[in-house]
């Protein structure tokens, strides 16, 4: 072990500055199996509880927190207070692109977010998204689940691919952007 590496450990904290705390994620799982994706994310946002969900809330924000993201608008409310939202999102693996519109029915409550997939309305089969956040020691505390079939054909290499490398990237990029974004508030 080189004897100076302490030192540079040091310096990076100092260099860091106060607060500079990141994203703590305690748990990444991503597979795709039978044209289904998942993924499962916990991790410790270094943002108030508050200040995450009012992120969370802001759908037409979306576009800023997930660059593949295109555009994010609600078509209304429902009568029991359920949003009607529409995303447009660019999903790439290697040289396969495509642009896939999806529409969710989201319910909110205290600390979670739970969509459901419209499918007569989505170029998604099913699928069905969970977050839920609670304040933790350092911060807030985040449970993200995802479950998504698409309507189209994938290849099974790419699909794996995609799991594999994209979902898992994506996921983490979009609750560091959450994290900066509460953080700002």
């Amino acid at each position: 072990m080189h004897r100076h590496a302490p030192s540079w450990a040091a310096l990076a904290l100092l260099l860091a500055g106060p607060g500079a705390r990141a994203l703590s994620v305690e748990e990444l799982e991503t597979s795709f199996d039978a044209g289904i994706y998942r993924v499962s994310l916990q991790a410790v946002v270094d943002a108030p509880p508050a200040a995450v969900g009012a992120v969370l809330a802001d759908f037409a924000a979306y576009p800023a927190l997930d660059p593949r993201i295109l555009q994010s608008e609600s078509l209304g409310v429902d009568a029991d207070g359920a949003v009607l939202l529409r995303t447009r999102i660019r999903a790439c693996e290697g040289f396969f692109c495509r642009t896939v519109t999806r529409v969710e029915r989201v319910e909110a409550g205290p600390g979670k977010l739970v969509a459901t997939v419209v499918p007569a309305s989505s170029e998604v089969r099913e699928g069905l998204t969970r977050t839920e956040w609670s304040a933790a020691e350092g911060g807030t505390r985040v449970r993200y689940e995802a479950e998504f079939e698409p309507d189209f054909w994938v290849p099974a290499i790419i699909g794996r691919r995609f799991a594999n490398h994209m979902l898992r990237e994506s996921t983490v990029q979009l609750f560091e952007n959450v994290e900066r974004t509460a953080r700002e508030r």
